[in-house]
This record gives structure tokens, sequence and C-alpha cells, in this order.
């Protein structure tokens, strides 16, 4: 069977490259742009096929399904970065939304009987109140950032390509995910650099953080792909599905996790470049509707994850020099 990735240099797309590679009988076929970081999947070369390209040039989209005719398509490429989009919002949209349909423009065209998995978010909800916790999908989206608004664009566009052409299409809206490989852009990511670069003596020893007080739920990129799987395996078409854990953990208590397992003592200090227009003071959703049609249960705890970023960061900043 073959697979198709877009973004595979990005944080779940190459953990969905590892996760999919354990399986007998894919072959997996990666769409990357051509000044995308190629580290992250340079463990990869060799076992998997690259097309290179970019979701906005529905040309290069194109050529690459139909090159290799995947019968199922992951479409993680995108902007990601609710902060980065304040600043780009047209560019967001661009990317999120026109890569999304030139992606499904090529599904129609080459291969229509493929399985297809959108990749939402959970800033498609926006702001939500304490009553209609955790949020369900039926909750209404009301996003409170251009990025959440770009991925309901997406999100109905994929819904629409069922319903008007009979696509296979399956949307996950994902909380927070977070793994090694991802940047230094997540919250966590941030923590857990600083702190490397601190003891590495990089850096004066103090944390610089945003807001401390939100609540976000959590999930690591491994169980995330273990997930993507299972979803396109066993999920309706047509549905969408929360991807999360279940559990929301204060950012400030995630700082103090990073202190408690640092190897010198910090200081933590708010930045005022670090603070959001605005901000969801809490998000955890219900993953039932997931778990009900794949049996998949996240594994891996945010205990585990400050430790392996701590030693990814570690790693990777020493190499750095």
């Amino acid at each position: 069977m073959r697979v198709f990735i877009t973004g595979i240099t990005g944080p779940v797309g190459s953990f969905l490259a590892d996760h999919l590679l354990t399986i007998p009988g894919l072959t997996i076929h990666g769409f990357k742009r051509w000044r995308s970081d190629p580290r992250p999947i340079a463990h990869l070369r060799g076992r998997i096929t690259l097309h290179e390209g970019d979701v906005e040039d529905a040309f290069s989209l194109d050529r690459a399904i139909a090159a290799a005719a995947p019968e199922r398509i992951f479409h993680l490429a995108a902007q990601s970065y609710p902060s980065a989009s304040w600043d780009a919002p047209i560019h967001t949209l661009r990317v999120n939304v026109e890569g999304t349909i030139n992606l499904l423009e090529a599904v129609r065209r080459h291969v229509p009987s493929a399985r297809v998995h959108i990749a939402g978010t959970s800033a498609q909800y926006g702001v939500v109140q304490p009553a209609a916790l955790p949020i369900a999908e039926t909750h209404p989206l009301r996003p409170a950032s251009p990025y959440g608004v770009s991925k309901v664009a997406a999100e109905l566009a994929g819904l629409q390509y069922h319903d008007t052409f009979g696509l296979h299409v399956v949307v996950t809206r994902s909380f927070n995910h977070v793994g090694p490989r991802q940047g230094d852009r997540c919250s966590i990511q941030t923590f857990c650099q600083q702190m490397a670069a601190i003891e590495l003596g990089l850096q004066p020893p103090v944390i610089a953080v945003g807001n401390l007080e939100p609540r976000r739920d959590f999930t690591h990129t491994r169980d995330v792909a273990r997930a993507l799987w299972l979803l396109i395996e066993r999920g309706a078409p047509g549905e969408v599905y929360n991807l999360c854990s279940g559990y929301a953990t204060r950012i400030g208590d995630i700082v103090e996790l990073v202190r408690a397992r640092g190897r010198v003592p910090v200081e933590v200090q708010i930045d005022p470049a670090r603070l959001r227009p605005s901000d969801e003071p809490i998000l955890v959703g219900d993953n039932r509707k997931l778990r009900a049609a794949t049996g998949w249960e996240p594994m891996i705890d945010m205990p585990a994850i400050v430790d392996e970023l701590l030693d990814y960061w570690r790693e990777r900043l020493r190499g750095e020099g």
C-alpha cells in the first residue's frame, strides 16, 4: 500500500513515517518544500520516496500525487503557529486553505478512491467556557486567531469534497502535540531549549516565558502518529475527531517540571514579547469518539515528555556547538 504524507519534515510527519515503516507492506512517499529543514527525516533517507514542491503550488502537488498514486494520504503541511498567524494572516490562509484545496483537487483527479486525512486543530474552537469542557466535536467553532480561522476553512473544504465528490475524508482537530524535531516555537520546546542552553553556559540562568496560566491538552507526537494510522483505517469518512489526551496541564506547571529536571537553578521571568493578543484560558478535549472508533489511548505522559525534550535539546545544542 502506498502512503503519501505532506509536511513530512514536520514534527508529526516524521514520527508518522517512523510508525508507518514498522507496518509491513507500506511504501512511504513524502512531500516537502525545498527549503524545509531536512534534519527531522535524515534518518529516513533511502527508506522513503521524497517529492519536492509546495502545497501552495497546485502543479507541483498535482505531479507528486500523480507520480505516487497513493492509497492513503495524510495532509499535515500547514502554517501551524497561531502566534505567527497574527503577523502573516493572508499567508496563513493561503497555505492552509489553498494548500488543502490543491491537495483535494489532485486527489479528485488522480486517486479518487484514496483515503485522505486532513489535520485540523483545537484552535478552531476558540475561547470555550468552563461549563463546555471537555470540548466535544459538536461544540461550535469560534476561532480566536487567523490560524484557527484557516483551519476551519480547510476542514470545511475537506468535508465538502467528501459530500460533493465522494472522497474518503476524515478530519482531526488535534490539540497540542509535542515531541522532538518540533523546533523552538512551541512553549514546552522553548522552556526545555532554554534550560539546556543555560546548562551549557549559552545564556544567563533565566527562562523567559509568556502567559503561565493557560491550561493545554498535550499529546506526544508518537501517540499522535499511532492515532492517525488507526483513524485513517477505522474512522468513518466525512467525520471529525478530536485528537487529544483528554487532560489539561497548566503551562506554569510545565515550567516547574523543567526547573525540577534541570541540572542548574534558574529564575523564571515573563517576557512581554511572548504574550499573545488573545489566549484561550483552557483547552481540553473529549477524545471518546476517537477512542471508540479506533481503540487508541495515549501512552506518554507529561513528565516523560519533559525528560525526553530536555535530553533532545541538550544533545542538539551540543551538536550545534
